[in-house]
């Protein structure tokens, strides 16, 4: 009994990636995955109580892995406890999102651009402002009393975005597995480097103002 009954719920799950594909979470239909999936409408409901629990189900362990990415105890450990980035931690952390985003492209998909009117429709924000809140772990973030002594939060938001909205560009593109690897090597260059470069020059024009 408890076989068949993962196996009809393992039908519903595959019914359902068919409809959230082809029409997005707010025109997917319950009784269309159920006839999708073989089994009565009232049967779709004793496993999963309306279409947002089926939806976050469907795409639950993506949802887990990209949380755990951007998560506080992740970015802690891949800074190694707040010592700050250096090029090859951001350049094979890069790369194993790009990898995960590989792997999972039909979730993705799904949780980006299908996802509108489910509990998920802010996953991006949520992603975004997860990483806002690393921002302390990461010594070469923190002020330099040779620029002034200043984070620039909202610029630190902005990178964030920008880190975030390259992964998506990359899925809604449909890069290829060889196309990813090189952009997450190409922006940990970018963000690396580019860093530096704004601290360098921040440095420079506080102590021109000092003369």
């Amino acid at each position: 009994m408890q076989t068949l009954k993962k196996e009809i719920e393992e039908r519903i799950l595959n019914a359902a990636r068919v409809e959230f594909a082809e029409h997005g979470f707010a025109k997917a239909k319950m009784r269309s995955i159920a006839g999708r999936a073989g089994v009565s409408t009232g049967n779709l409901y004793t496993y999963f109580p309306n279409k947002d629990d089926l939806f976050c189900a469907l795409v639950a362990p993506t949802v887990d892995q990209i949380n755990e990415y951007v998560s506080y105890d992740r970015i802690a450990a891949q800074t190694n406890c707040g010592e700050g980035w250096t090029y090859n931690r951001r350049r094979e952390f890069y790369l194993e999102i790009a990898d995960f985003h590989d792997r999972n492209r039909e979730d993705m998909k799904l949780i980006l651009f299908k996802s509108q009117g489910s509990r998920l429709e802010d996953f991006r924000e949520d992603c975004i402002r997860k990483l806002d809140e690393t921002i302390p772990l990461c010594k070469d973030m923190l002020p330099y009393k040779e620029a002034d002594g200043k984070v620039d939060e909202f610029l630190w938001h902005s990178l964030h975005s920008f880190v975030v909205n390259t992964f998506i560009e990359m899925t809604m593109h449909d890069l290829s597995r060889e196309e990813m690897v090189q952009c997450a090597v190409d922006l940990a260059t970018y963000m690396h480097y580019g860093w530096r470069a704004i601290v360098i020059s921040r440095i420079e024009d506080f102590a021109k103002k000092n003369e």
